[in-house]
């Protein structure tokens, strides 16, 4: 049975979620599902019985996905150098200047953070200013770069978007808008020597779990059976409705992508894990700066749920990765991604 969940953890990754959503929740039960075929490969190895068989080959079918979610540390010893382009991409949960933020705002810490990695391209989502904390203005003095911000909700004293910082000239740039939704992609053209290259800066739909959905996963013992079962049919909905969103979403930056005159560089909070059809489709002709320059366990997330990696930087094959890394650094509920990219 665990090998089978995990063989449909695999088909996850070809079935459109507005087909059959529920093997989205499969896919993103992948870590779990590979640690338990481990088990057992180890349990029936050590009782010497042929039964190792099945999980042996349940595993070795999805090594390709393996590669996506953990990179060996040997074999990536490219060295940078000042030529190569460095890119941040940063959810950066709205700098914590919300009103029923628990923690000081971060804004200063985030670009304090930017400065010292001192990066080429930097892709900020959940970007947010407040007149009276953080303006607009104050944000686009932050860096001495060009800037592109795309708002997805502007008011009177507030805006809600992303952000594209550039040390390179911004030339054209344009937006790419959701249907109903608080999310977005923006993209930059940005005149780097005599190339141009479109940088896409997305956040895709989020879960948007209310605090009762986050208190039941984190005490069910607490909810009585027909609570519990309000509260798993509530979660179950906003993972249908979100992963059907995002797989139009990304039908929408995909076809954007396809029609670039120019070469691409894809960042981004993708709400996704790397084990889903809507990364699949997202990374179709791209490569991952994670599995071509990454190491270890990748995860860009340090809420409670998904812990993992669901942010990423992507490109046209006409780059390749020289390092990748994601720092510890605590500004917000995600961690920054840093990769270097080299033009072939």
């Amino acid at each position: 049975m665990s090998g089978l969940s995990l063989l449909l953890a695999y088909l996850s990754v070809h079935i459109k979620p507005t087909v059959f959503w529920f093997l989205g929740l499969v896919g993103l039960s992948y870590p779990f599902l590979l640690l338990i075929n481990v088990a057992f490969l180890v349990y029936w190895i050590i009782r010497w019985k042929w039964l190792f068989v099945y999980p042996t080959l349940a595993i070795l079918l999805g090594v390709s996905h393996f590669a996506n979610f953990f990179q060996f540390p040997f074999g990536k010893n490219s060295a940078v150098t000042t030529d190569d382009l460095k890119i941040v991409s940063y959810n950066v949960n709205l700098f914590q200047l919300y009103s029923w933020a628990e923690e000081p705002p971060t804004h200063s810490h985030v670009f304090a953070f930017i400065r010292d990695e001192n990066p080429d391209i930097v892709c900020l989502q959940e970007f947010y200013v407040v007149s009276d904390k953080f303006t607009e203005q104050q944000a686009r003095e932050a860096l001495s770069y060009d800037v592109h911000i795309g708002y997805i909700t502007k008011g009177k004293k507030t805006g809600y978007g992303l952000a594209t910082y550039s040390r390179f000239p911004i030339v054209n740039s344009g937006e790419i808008k959701f249907e109903n939704s608080a999310n977005a992609c923006i993209y930059s053209d940005v005149l780097i020597g005599s190339d141009t290259v479109r940088i896409y800066n997305n956040h895709l739909q989020s879960l948007r779990l209310r605090e009762s959905n986050i208190s039941f996963l984190q005490n069910q013992s607490s909810r009585k059976e027909a609570q519990a079962m309000d509260e798993i049919k509530d979660i179950s909905f906003r993972f249908r409705d979100a992963l059907r969103k995002r797989a139009q979403q990304v039908e929408l930056v995909t076809d954007h992508i396809l029609s670039s005159p120019y070469p691409v560089i894809v960042c981004g909070d993708l709400n996704e894990s790397p084990i889903s059809y809507n990364y699949r489709k997202m990374r179709e002709n791209l490569n991952d700066a994670f599995v071509e320059a990454g190491a270890g366990v990748g995860y860009t997330y340090k809420g409670f749920f998904p812990s993992f990696r669901i942010d990423y930087i992507l490109y046209n094959p006409k780059f390749s990765a020289t390092s990748y890394y994601s720092p510890r650094v605590y500004h917000s509920d995600h961690y920054p991604v840093v990769a270097t990219l080299r033009k072939e």
